[in-house]
């Protein structure tokens, strides 16, 4: 009977000492900007909750100690009855998330991510985006890491016929990462890797000496209903011209804002509010979508071929974005479709065209329909408010993949702090700056800051 009694006590211990591991923080102690504290909905902790978030700026600010420098989940316990909400959680101004919160009927934890903590006192501020939702309590929770095994990535393109290009270009990518991470740079709109004065390239060339290994272009007005409008006869040729120009040492990722008109013949657009083509019709064969569709491919083939003949690889993002719902292909009720979509560019390109120097970059919804076979590469596109290391996104996506695929930032407005990314492990295959202010102006990268990224000795400039 006692022997009963002491193993009760001993799990009754072992119990309350994994409660303990997660600390709460009660959101009403926190510093709150024009939000209130409210009592009227119960189940609630502590000595009440708060919200709504109405306006630009709202927030509640909530200051967690540290003593053990590690990885630490971190929960939020809310109430979204007004609908699925997302909005921004800040972590000590070095890193941020913008995260979805599903609509629910009563206060729910939720898990926001795990992030790497120094010693000290931390601040974790919850900020409007949508807003209109009610924060409960902050918990954090202290957990183990296991590293990252890179034996595990995929060590061939999912083309069996891949051009020997494609292949070097590939292993390239793979014996880099997890110790280098590449820079990149997008271009303008429209342009072929055309180096022309106070453009991007040579911004970044001026002001560190160095230049980016990978060069970002678009395919955006290369879709028949818009290519007329917008008459480009050296954009191939410039490609070209860059390529020979430097003996083939430079890295081309090309992206597709694939512009359409729908059936109401309105002005083509990528954007699904300009745009009435349907994608659901697009991927049920011989359908008047369909038809727009494969001489899109078609085309777009002729262009990829001429890359090809001159044994230039393509990190090949079509269709990126998909998990949001801006462009025509995009959003969770297109899931499928888009998938569909993905495998129909694939099967065309390779099997009819045989354009074998692509490598596949996924940039969409991780689910279900996510196109797991066609896909050789993972591109999350994140615009930050801090120069974090965004290792939270990173560790899901590759989680996602069960680590057999390489990571990449696709697209970044702040350039991420590549000293952090070395020291949480968050390792990106390259980062890739947008065009125009985020690169040109210093509202995003000061130049002090941009420097330093391209004289670090991980970026493999």
């Amino acid at each position: 009977m006692n022997l009963i009694i002491l193993i009760l006590l001993l799990l009754l211990l072992s119990i309350k000492f994994s409660i303990s591991k997660k600390i709460i923080y009660e959101a009403e102690d926190g510093i709150l900007n024009n939000i209130k504290i409210y009592k009227n909905i119960p189940n609630y902790s502590g000595k009440g909750y708060v919200g709504l978030f109405e306006k630009d700026g709202d927030s509640v600010t909530i200051t967690i100690n540290i003593t053990e420098i590690g990885y630490y989940n971190i929960y939020i316990s809310y109430l979204a009855n007004l609908g699925t909400k997302t909005n921004d959680i800040i972590i000590n101004g070095q890193d941020s998330i913008s995260f979805e919160f599903p609509e629910n009927t009563k206060f729910e934890e939720v898990l926001i991510g795990c992030f790497y903590l120094k010693k000290g006192d931390i601040e974790i501020i919850f900020k409007k985006n949508w807003g209109w939702m009610y924060i409960d309590y902050l918990a954090i929770e202290n957990v183990e890491q296991t590293k990252i095994d890179f034996s595990k990535f995929d060590k061939n393109l999912v083309n069996p016929n891949a051009t020997a290009s494609a292949k070097k270009l590939y292993q390239y990518l793979l014996n880099n990462y997890g110790k280098k991470i590449i820079s990149g740079q997008t271009g303008k709109a429209g342009e072929f890797c055309e180096e022309y004065a106070n453009g991007e390239i040579d911004y970044i060339q001026k002001l560190t000496n160095k230049m980016p290994a990978l060069w970002n272009t678009d395919f955006i007005f290369e879709s028949k209903d818009i290519k007329d409008q917008f008459q480009m006869p050296n954009y191939v040729q410039n490609g070209l011209n860059w390529w020979k120009k430097y003996n083939g040492k430079g890295i081309l990722s090309i992206q597709w804002h694939w512009n359409m008109k729908g059936k109401m013949d309105e002005s083509p657009s990528f954007y699904s509010n300009d745009s009435t083509f349907d994608i659901e019709q697009a991927v049920i064969e011989n359908t008047w979508e369909y038809n727009k569709v494969i001489v899109d491919i078609d085309h777009i083939a002729s262009i990829l071929k001429q890359l090809q003949d001159v044994n230039m690889p393509v990190i090949w993002r079509p269709l990126h974005e998909n998990d949001g719902n801006w462009f025509w292909w995009g959003g969770s009720e297109h899931s499928k479709a888009c998938s569909e979509l993905w495998k129909l560019l694939y099967e065309k390109l390779v099997y009819e065209h045989n354009i074998n120097n692509l490598i596949w970059l996924w940039n969409g919804k991780l689910d279900e329909n996510t196109p797991y076979e066609y896909i050789d590469l993972v591109g999350l596109d994140i615009y930050s408010t801090t120069h974090g290391s965004h290792r939270n996104e990173y560790i899901k996506a590759l989680t996602f993949f069960n680590n057999t695929k390489m990571i990449v930032l696709s697209e970044n407005g702040k350039i991420p702090d590549i000293d952090k990314c070395v020291e949480e492990e968050a390792w990106w295959g390259y980062f890739m700056t947008w065009n125009q202010e985020y690169i040109l102006t210093e509202d995003y990268n000061d130049k002090e800051f941009v420097k330093s990224v391209y004289n670090n000795s991980y970026p493999n400039i």
